[in-house]
């Protein structure tokens, strides 16, 4: 498979990991979602913003853009304004991989975090699905200690279950 390929096929499981954390997620309190449990971003919301974060931001840089999509939390509406970013950063990441080719993924690219670290682009597209992995795994394990856990996230699972 070409790295394109492989690109595509890690970002329809970020998008699937994401949303079973976001369903996971979808039962608790805005006390529960913003309570401190220690973890990078402090907590459950913390960390989901943090992910997206992620996704927007290296998204803008990447097409030499504003980012677009990061959440405006509001009482009430806190998980309905995560998962609407979510949904907002999904659609431009597969607009972005739709219109990519190859030799795209050589260019060299930054980091807006770390302008002086370039790197060719597919490193910092890899990034994006590793840096998901690493906080939705401390966000299963936030919302699992609060009963809500998103199930198994491995990559093999979601293969048995893309259609």
């Amino acid at each position: 498979m070409e790295v394109l390929g492989t690109m595509r096929a890690l970002y329809a499981y970020n998008e699937w990991a994401n949303n079973r954390v976001l369903a996971a997620a979808s039962d608790l309190s805005e006390e529960e979602l913003g309570r401190n449990m220690g973890a990078s971003f402090g907590s459950v919301q913390g960390n989901l913003v943090h992910t997206l974060a992620g996704q927007v931001y290296l998204l803008a840089a990447w097409m030499g853009s504003e980012p677009v999509g990061m959440p405006r939390l509001e009482e009430g509406r806190v998980l309905e304004a995560i998962r609407e970013s979510y949904a907002i950063s999904h659609e431009g990441l597969w607009r972005f991989l739709g219109s990519a080719d190859e030799a795209d993924l050589t260019r060299m690219a930054s980091n807006p975090g770390r302008p002086s670290l370039q790197r060719p682009l597919w490193q910092l597209m890899l990034h994006v699905v590793n840096h998901g992995t690493h906080h939705r795994a401390e966000t299963a394990m936030l919302l699992t200690s609060l009963g809500k856990s998103p199930g198994q996230l491995d990559y093999l699972f979601f293969e048995q279950d893309r259609p």
